[in-house]
């Protein structure tokens, strides 16, 4: 089947994501021609959180390396520079032909995937916005959200000046497609290290401090209760104005402000780590 359609460059930039990397990877080999994997901290401050997630990719087959030691300022900015760089050694990076941003935390059932691959062998779009389940706390409960994630190469975009722009913005694109959400993919952002994620927003865009994001990682996040919504929810209200266990518009809950649940199987790279196993992934950090 990949040699009968565009091919795809699939990109994934992770640091301490050890507990990921493995299903990640294996996501990446099969679904995309060609894999480049950059593990770096985008700033001196997350370095602290180094784990094995380096030494797991290295002993990974059928994906490329890429070192980006130099790539390191903020959050923002430094993923650009990487995902640049892999592009440049991508033998792949031709107009015609696709990108994926795999992150680490994000992840696709066989249905979505084959989806995609009838969206991209069209000639009807050039970038595909992505409807996910943004999970928060456990593998159960979420909301809705939508993310821009796979971009077609354009022409003008072998010149080094029209590339990835932070935070991950691919000029040129007038032709959306919007994945729904029952056919998209399983975010899991908030199920990763929360005391990693606290420190990468205070340094994720120069001389900005996300007070609004890390008050309420602290405040509600840390102590949101599942067997009472409601208290929560009008507590994040007081804090953010919203009605809703997130701090901004950006992403959906239910019509009372709730998370909704999901009781389905999850994509397979992640069944098969055991990870819906572990249930309330603040206390496997260590954030309760």
């Amino acid at each position: 089947m990949k040699k009968d359609r565009p091919k795809i460059i699939g990109l994934l930039a992770a640091w301490g994501a050890e507990d990921w990397i493995r299903p990640a990877l294996r996501q990446s080999v099969k679904y995309c021609d060609d894999v480049f994997v950059c593990v770096a901290a985008h700033s001196e401050e997350l370095k602290a959180f180094e784990d094995n997630t380096l030494s797991i990719v290295e002993t990974f087959p059928g994906i490329k390396t890429i070192s980006c030691k130099k790539a390191k300022n903020t959050h923002a900015s430094s993923k650009a520079k990487i995902l640049n760089r892999m592009l440049e050694e991508s033998r792949h990076f031709k107009p015609g032909n696709w990108i994926w941003i795999l992150d680490v935390d994000e992840f696709y059932p066989e249905p979505s995937y084959k989806k995609i691959l009838s969206l991209i062998s069209g000639e009807d779009y050039d970038n595909i916005y992505v409807g996910n389940r943004f999970f928060l706390i456990d593998m159960q409960h979420y909301i809705k959200a939508s993310h821009q994630r796979l971009f077609k190469i354009k022409p003008i975009h072998r010149l080094p000046f029209f590339r990835f722009r932070p935070t991950q913005q691919w000029p040129f694109l007038k032709k959306p497609y919007k994945l729904p959400l029952e056919e998209g993919m399983f975010h899991y952002s908030l199920l990763t290290n929360p005391h990693m994620r606290r420190v990468q927003w205070e340094n994720e865009y120069k001389k900005t401090r996300q007070t609004q994001k890390t008050k309420w990682l602290d405040l509600i996040y840390r102590n949101y209760d599942l067997g009472n919504e409601d208290y929560w929810i009008q507590k994040n209200y007081e804090l953010t104005g919203i009605k809703s266990p997130w701090f901004n518009n950006d992403f959906l809950p239910d019509h009372n402000g709730r998370l909704f649940s999901y009781t389905g199987k999850h994509p397979s790279f992640i069944e098969e780590a055991g990870l819906p196993e572990i249930g309330d992934f603040r206390k496997r950090y260590d954030f309760r």
